[in-house]
C-alpha cells in the first residue's frame, strides 16, 4: 500500500470514493499507482475489488472523433468469440464508464501474463502467438454485424502518413543540429519518393478484406504466458479498415523494433530492416489461421511502406519528436546522445530501400 502525506492521502481518498461510488463500488482497497508504459501519462491505481484485481484509469479517447458505444460493442462481440480481453465493471445503470467532471474512466480487471519482452526466452514464440492472436481477431471480426465504424477521410493512411512526413520535415527546419536536420530531410525524401507507388499498388489488389481491426496492436497491448496471449488491450483506435493494414503495422512492430518494458524508448531491433525470422514466425502463425486471399500476400511490401513511417515515429525516433532530446549541459553526454539518434535515423532511412529488395520475400512468408 502507498503512502501519503495526510492531506494528500484525504484527497486522493476523496476523488477516487466519488469515481468508486459512480460505479456502485462501496467497499475496495488500493493496492498502488500505474504508470502502464515508459512513456504513459495517464493516470491509473490497481486497486482490490472483492478479492480481484482491478485497474481504474482514465479511459482512451479514440485518436478521432468516434461513436463512443462501438468501442464498447465491439469490446463485447470480441469477449464472446473467445479474444481474452478483460472484463469491464459495469455501473448500476449498465454503463462501462463513468464521469467525473470532464473526465471519464474505466474500471478493468487486471490483464493476466506477462510483459513483452524481446530478450525472454520465448519472446519467439511469443512472436508467432502475436500473429494467431491478430488472425484470431481478424477471422472473428469478419462476423461482426454492428454498424460500420469509419475515421474521416482525412484520417485515412494515406493523409496520415502525409502529415507525419510534413511533421518531419517541420522538426528538421527546427532542429538546431545540422546533422540531425540533414538526416531528418534525407529521410522524409526517402519515403515521399516511394509512397505514390506503394498506395497505386494497393489500390490495385480487388477484395482486399475490409472489418473492424483493433486499430493499435503491438506488443505493450498484449500479454503473454506459457500458451501464448492471456490479454489484449486497448481498442481506443478501432475503426473499419483493410485487414492488410493492421497486419503490416503489427508485422513492423513485432519483427523491426525491439520491446523492453522497463525502456522509455523502442529502438530497431536490427541494423537493418526487419528481423526475417520474426517476420516469417508472425506472417506464418497469421496465415495458419486466416490466410490471404489472392494477391493479397503480394500488396504486404506495399503496405509496409505506408506504415512504416508512423511506426518510426511513434518508435525509434520518438524522443526525437516528442522529448528535448539533445537538452543535455554535458558535451560529451550530448554527443553520444545524437549518435544514438543519427544511427537510428539511419536505420529509418534505409528502411523503403530495403522493403523494396525484399518485397518478394515477405509475400512468400505469407501463403
Amino acid at each position: 500500500m502507498e503512502q501519503y502525506p495526510a492531506g494528500e492521502e484525504q484527497e486522493e481518498l476523496l476523488d477516487l470514493n466519488e469515481v468508486m461510488q459512480a460505479f456502485g463500488v462501496s467497499e475496495w482497497s488500493k493496492l498502488g499507482t500505474i504508470v502502464e508504459t515508459a512513456a504513459s501519462e495517464r493516470w491509473s491505481a490497481l486497486l482490490d475489488i472483492q478479492g480481484q484485481r482491478y485497474i481504474l484509469r482514465e479511459r482512451l479517447e479514440g485518436l478521432v472523433s468516434e461513436d463512443s458505444n462501438h468501442r464498447n460493442v465491439f469490446r463485447h462481440f470480441l469477449q464472446q468469440a473467445g479474444i481474452p480481453l478483460p472484463a469491464l465493471w459495469l455501473t448500476p445503470q449498465g454503463e462501462p464508464m463513468v464521469v467525473i467532471g470532464d473526465t471519464s474512466f474505466e474500471l478493468e480487471q487486471e490483464a493476466i501474463g506477462d510483459y513483452f519482452n524481446t530478450s525472454a526466452p520465448r519472446s519467439l514464440e511469443w512472436v508467432a502467438a502475436a500473429g494467431a492472436m491478430l488472425a484470431r481477431i481478424h477471422l472473428a471480426s469478419r462476423a461482426y454485424v454492428g454498424p460500420q465504424h469509419r475515421w474521416p477521410s482525412e484520417a485515412h493512411i494515406g493523409g496520415v502518413v502525409q502529415g507525419y512526413l510534413n511533421m518531419a520535415r517541420v522538426k528538421a527546419e527546427q532542429s538546431e543540429i545540422a546533422a540531425v536536420a540533414s538526416a531528418l530531410e534525407n529521410w522524409c525524401d526517402q519515403w515521399e519518393a516511394v509512397l505514390p507507388s506503394a498506395m497505386v499498388s494497393i489500390g490495385s489488389v480487388r477484395g482486399l478484406p475490409e472489418f473492424h481491426i483493433h486499430g493499435d496492436y503491438h506488443a505493450m497491448n498484449l500479454r503473454f504466458g506459457a500458451q501464448g496471449v492471456t490479454a489484449v488491450l486497448n481498442l481506443a483506435a478501432s475503426r473499419w479498415e483493410k485487414r492488410i493494414i493492421e497486419l503490416a503495422y503489427a508485422l513492423c512492430y513485432f519483427s523491426a523494433l525491439e520491446w523492453r518494458p522497463e525502456s522509455p524508448l523502442t529502438r530497431p531491433l536490427v541494423k537493418r530492416g526487419l528481423d526475417p525470422e520474426r517476420a516469417h514466425r508472425f506472417l506464418a502463425a497469421y496465415a495458419a489461421v486466416y490466410p490471404p486471399v489472392p494477391r493479397e500476400s503480394s500488396a504486404v511490401g506495399d503496405a509496409l511502406m505506408l506504415v512504416s513511417p508512423i511506426v518510426t515515429i511513434n518508435g525509434p525516433l520518438e524522443d526525437v519528436f516528442f522529448t528535448q532530446y539533445n537538452a543535455h549541459n554535458d558535451q560529451g553526454v550530448e554527443e553520444q546522445v545524437i549518435d544514438d539518434v543519427m544511427e537510428r535515423l539511419a536505420w529509418a532511412t534505409s528502411l523503403p530501400a530495403w522493403l523494396g529488395r525484399v518485397r518478394r520475400s515477405l509475400a512468400e512468408m505469407w501463403r
